[in-house]
């Protein structure tokens, strides 16, 4: 794909530069840390860890999602695609450089946000959580009777699931970063593939419930994954005895990466054959 690197290094240059990367690395910390010390259940780090990384990979996905979307359709409200694509850069290795600066920039949000969520949750510790109540109506919790032997979740296992579902959060944003760039592809305005980006993604974080997806199917989704299995950590360290960790094989993390994966090279085979003389 000839033209990758000066796209990669041109799109890292105009992410630097900008102060929106700036403002979503703020915005993601933020978020992490006053969720985070506004925790429902302080008495062990999970729920706290929980609580952090779930809204700072909220706010990360809206911002990378606005962020993509400016990426190849800003370049044409410019004008410099005309200028750019006679030299000897493919439409291919054009759009595949921005999508890697573009994963870059998701990597260092997580980083971001992991690091955030991490840094108010260790005071509170991350050991062996011994189950103390199940859950009743939503309007709080039923305590086990006391002839009742509460399992515990031992500190290892509870730390291995952290970090798998922590691992889940990546393909997560670079699926909202792959249907910015998709929508930065097909159209010509920055402003409106902005909007259209935005349209999108708020509907697809309720597809699951509006198709009806058993909870199976629905973990197939890169959002959905995700949110799931962090939820599921938060669960544990509520102390919940009823609390079970879905085994559902490898299929959340083969539907993560191919929404990572995938919506990035849709994009380039998109734009590799739009009619550019508008």
């Amino acid at each position: 794909m000839t033209g990758f690197l000066p796209s990669f290094r041109g799109e890292l240059r105009d992410l630097a530069r900008s102060p929106l990367t700036w403002i979503a690395a703020a915005a993601t910390a933020t978020a992490a840390w006053t969720l985070g010390t506004h925790a429902p259940i302080k008495d062990n780090g999970y729920v706290v860890y929980q609580s952090a990384l779930q809204a700072a990979a909220l706010t990360a996905s809206f911002f990378l999602l606005g962020i993509a979307a400016t990426t190849v359709a800003g370049e044409r409200t410019r004008g410099t695609v005309r200028w750019l694509l006679p030299r000897p850069v493919t439409r291919a290795g054009f759009v595949a450089g921005k999508a890697a600066a573009l994963a870059l920039l998701a990597v260092t949000l997580l980083v971001v946000a992991v690091g955030v969520a991490w840094s108010v949750s260790k005071q509170h510790g991350f050991g062996d959580v011994k189950a103390e109540a199940v859950e009743s109506d939503g309007m709080g919790f039923e305590y086990l009777e006391e002839e009742v032997v509460p399992p515990v979740f031992q500190a290892s296992t509870m730390r291995r699931r952290a970090l798998y579902a922590t691992l889940l959060v990546l393909p997560s944003l670079l699926t909202a970063t792959g249907l910015g760039l998709l929508v930065s592809s097909l159209l010509a305005s920055a402003a409106g593939a902005v909007i259209t980006a935005l349209a999108l993604a708020i509907p697809l974080t309720f597809l699951p419930e509006v198709l009806g997806l058993s909870e199976k199917a629905a973990l197939m989704l890169p959002f959905s994954a995700a949110d799931a299995f962090l939820h599921q950590v938060g669960e544990f360290g509520r102390r919940l005895a009823t609390a079970e960790w879905p085994d559902y094989g490898a299929g959340p993390l083969a539907g993560a990466i191919l929404g990572a994966i995938g919506l990035p090279v849709l994009g380039a085979l998109v734009f590799s054959r739009l009619d550019l003389t508008d």
